[in-house]
């Protein structure tokens, strides 16, 4: 058989890097973003087959199961990887994916639907964000700021898209026959995993010497903290809290925000674009923010990020007390953006900080305390609006979690000049 890749792993780096950016964009579009403009249909539905009103607050648990499950499954996600690679991690997570789907399609009730993101969760794990961080930080070095960045665009890019997608199939057919639908994109992937995923430069047929150079230099692979010295790092900490703070940000705001359009009475396209801006500003940030880590520092930029997304949320805070429509666009479009940049930055920052040699570890560390928050952020956001009947509060306690991050990126130590050399 003619194989028609290239050999060259400087080259070949940004086919992997091509088909992470596709992978993350499904498996995130599908188990998060995209399942937001279901959740009336799924209320309306379910509350008719038990006869009770089906409350945000249940609701929204799902969201937080996913996030929880992601915590609970992240650090074995990220030791297998460390030890079996990643492709086949890959694999496994959308024949999951498809099944959970499927199943959703025949859901009768919030406990199966329970079940169904325990997971979902695990699907983020082994073919989400964790692991294709876990191969883009194996492929690049010099450029690493900028393939993470772009990469996690991807993340941004299925959020964004999949509601106006999933919208659209919506006018086609019931929620139910669109989860089956749904069901088939997770299967069209696993041909090109297949096919093009390596799990290091190691496995593509090149000696040594052509692979070394100052873009790639093998060798620094293996160095790092262990898990064991990262865990008394005053940097792993800060890291994490921060992570913990602006997660919880970013989901309760991304798990209400169709809810909260509704209420003001926007139709549901309208609704879902409110959903898709956040991540089409993440997009950016997420571009951007890589690059720019490079060239001006991390610290500058981590501080940016949060300041953005502080002021996105100040925005909607307004917006809510003055009842001004353009303070919410304005406030959703710097609060993705903010989020954006913080989002590549702790990705980059994990394995610049703490190297290679047990990324997938630490890194599922890490993914324990930041879903925590996460899986809190849509779910207290939902309890605090039953027991307010409004956004108000849920969304001033997001404002001072960000403050909290703030402080924390403010005593993180990043010395550029170290990372570098040690590149």
């Amino acid at each position: 058989m003619i194989n028609l890749l290239p050999t060259n792993p400087l080259t070949y780096r940004w086919i992997i890097l091509a088909v992470s950016f596709l992978l993350i964009t499904v498996t995130n579009g599908l188990t998060l973003g995209g399942l937001y403009v279901f959740e009336e249909e799924i209320m309306k539905s379910l509350s008719q087959i038990t006869g009770e009103d089906v409350l945000r607050a249940d609701l929204k648990l799902r969201d937080a199961i996913t996030l929880w499950s992601t915590a609970v499954f992240g650090f074995f996600a990220g030791a297998a990887a460390d030890k079996i690679g990643v492709k086949k991690l890959m694999v496994s997570g959308l024949l999951i994916l498809s099944v959970c789907f499927w199943q959703y399609g025949q859901a009768e009730s919030l406990n199966q639907m329970y079940i169904i993101h325990i997971f979902m969760g695990f699907v983020l794990c082994i073919s989400g964000m964790l692991v294709n961080v876990i191969l883009i930080s194996r492929w690049f070095n010099k450029s690493r700021g900028l393939a993470i960045g772009i990469l996690l665009a991807g993340t941004s890019t299925g959020n964004g898209l999949f509601p106006q997608f999933n919208t659209l199939l919506l006018s086609l057919g019931d929620w139910r026959e669109v989860m089956t639908w749904l069901s088939l994109v997770p299967l069209i992937l696993i041909p090109f995993l297949l096919m093009v995923v390596k799990n290091g430069p190691g496995d593509l047929q090149k000696t040594k010497k052509e692979v070394s150079n100052k873009n790639f230099n093998e060798s620094n692979q293996k160095g790092g903290f262990t898990l064991q010295q990262a865990l008394k790092s005053k940097n792993f900490w800060l890291l994490s809290l921060m992570a913990f703070c602006t997660f919880y940000a970013i989901l309760a705001m991304t798990g209400h925000v169709f809810l909260l359009l509704r209420e003001e009475n926007y139709v549901p396209q309208v609704a879902a674009t409110g959903v898709s801006l956040i991540f089409f500003g993440g997009f950016i940030g997420k571009i951007i923010s890589g690059e720019l880590a490079e060239k001006f520092g991390r610290k500058m930029i981590l501080l940016t990020g949060v300041g953005v997304m502080f002021f996105g949320s100040l925005f909607i805070v307004f917006a809510l007390i003055y009842k001004n429509p353009v303070f919410v666009w304005i406030g959703l479009a710097l609060y993705g953006t903010g989020w954006g940049g913080l989002y590549t930055l702790i990705q980059l920052l994990t394995a610049d900080l703490f190297g290679l040699i047990a990324l997938g570890k630490i890194m599922g560390v890490i993914n324990i305390l930041d879903t925590l928050g996460g899986g809190l952020g849509p779910f207290f956001t939902g309890y605090l609006y039953d027991q307010t009947q409004g956004y108000l509060t849920p969304f001033i306690l997001i404002s001072v979690l960000l403050i909290i991050a703030f402080i924390s990126s403010l005593m993180l130590k990043i010395d550029d000049k170290a990372i570098q050399e040690n590149r």
